[in-house]
């Protein structure tokens, strides 16, 4: 598919975030921590292995943080496709994890997307317990080196680790069990135990922003709040999509198919109290300015880590940056009370979508903003 790649003019918007910048100080190295600084990835959709892109998604990424330094990354989802794994030693942990990031030596803060709750190639999220496979397989010795972040569901992780007063920490959703199209029939994961669940994410999720002494907020689910790809805004998940599963699935629909309790859950847990929300779903790139319903906070989707998709409607929501037909993946580093996002693309056949004057890998966008208190 050809690359499509659109910027927006905000206007007013601009000076609500902060200003631009055109590039952050000098790279550093990759590895540790330095004190009030951090630099990341995040990635999304990744989990192809062989049968994808995810193989020069990664090689990129080693080079971009070769060239400007990775403490860590953030992964939104889709860890495993298409239908999540089968047992904690599915030989799909080795392929679409260990091999493709076996030279980033980092942590990877590991969320769980639809595909990972699956029955079939469709993703309808309805098999909750191969979420629990994911759990499992964090901590047993097949992980090597740890490398592989997820100690729950849902959970929280500071940065510097252990640091009393963090630079950062991260929330960390379980967004499948509040929106999919299909019902799980399994009464752990439905009725009022379901119910019970989502409140008690809910609850961790708000009391842990309220009470974090970190000085940057972060969530990231596999679903977004507002997209301008085929799966769109929460509320109407997929309303003019070429496929659109709770049509499809007509009188078999779940009533979260849609995404409006999703909805409402992000914006008692998320919305203007966590600086940026991080995501996924979209198989594109975008980073979208903050929107009266959710306050203060910003939106990245870096869902183009093995799959891409065509963006739907550029102008569903402001954005400062979106790209679709190519896949990618964002840098992000945080420095004090400056965070600095680029977007990096991969082309169809693995290389950078944008090279410097040494041939390397060359953000294809890259905007600076404040924190904003």
């Amino acid at each position: 598919m050809p690359q499509i790649v659109r910027y927006a003019t905000l206007g007013l918007w601009a000076l609500f975030i902060g200003a631009c910048s055109d590039h952050p100080q000098a790279p550093s190295q990759a590895g540790g921590a330095t004190g009030a600084k951090a630099r990341f990835l995040v990635l999304g959709d990744t989990g192809t292995g062989p049968e994808g892109a995810q193989q020069d998604v990664a090689a990129v990424a080693e080079q971009v943080c070769s060239l400007r330094g990775c403490d860590f990354a953030m992964v939104a989802g889709d860890n495993i496709y298409e239908q999540g794994p089968s047992s904690p030693a599915d030989p799909l942990f080795e392929l679409a994890f260990q091999m493709p990031y076996e030279n980033l030596d980092f942590p990877f803060f590991m969320a769980l997307g639809n595909h990972d709750n699956s029955n079939s190639l469709t993703g309808e999220g309805s098999n909750n317990l191969k979420g629990g496979f994911e759990l499992s397989y964090a901590a047993s010795p097949l992980n090597r080196d740890g490398k592989w972040r997820m100690p729950d569901r849902y959970y929280r992780a500071a940065w510097p680790e252990g640091a009393a007063e963090p630079l950062l920490e991260l929330f960390v959703l379980d967004s499948s069990p509040v929106s999919h199209f299909f019902d799980d029939p399994n009464p752990q994961w439905s009725g009022s135990t379901l119910e019970s669940y989502i409140a008690d994410q809910a609850a961790y999720v708000q009391d842990g922003l309220a009470t974090s002494k970190a000085r940057w907020k972060f969530a990231l689910a596999h679903h977004p709040y507002i997209s301008n790809g085929d799966h769109g805004n929460a509320g109407q998940f997929d309303v003019g999509a070429a496929q659109d599963p709770c049509s499809i699935a007509g009188p078999l629909a779940s009533p979260t198919c849609r995404g409006e309790q999703y909805k409402a859950f992000l914006e008692q847990t998320v919305c203007n109290k966590a600086d940026v929300f991080f995501n996924g779903h979209d198989h594109n790139l975008m980073w979208l300015a903050p929107v009266a319903a959710c306050g203060k906070t910003q939106h990245i989707l870096s869902g183009a880590g093995a799959k891409e998709r065509d963006l739907l409607d550029e102008k569903r929501n402001p954005a400062y940056y979106q790209a679709g037909g190519i896949f990618g993946f964002f840098w992000v580093q945080i420095e004090d009370d400056v965070l600095t996002a680029a977007a990096y693309t991969v082309t169809a056949d693995g290389a950078p979508g944008n090279v410097d004057a040494q041939g390397k890998p060359a953000p294809a966008f890259e905007k600076s903003i404040t924190r904003t208190p």
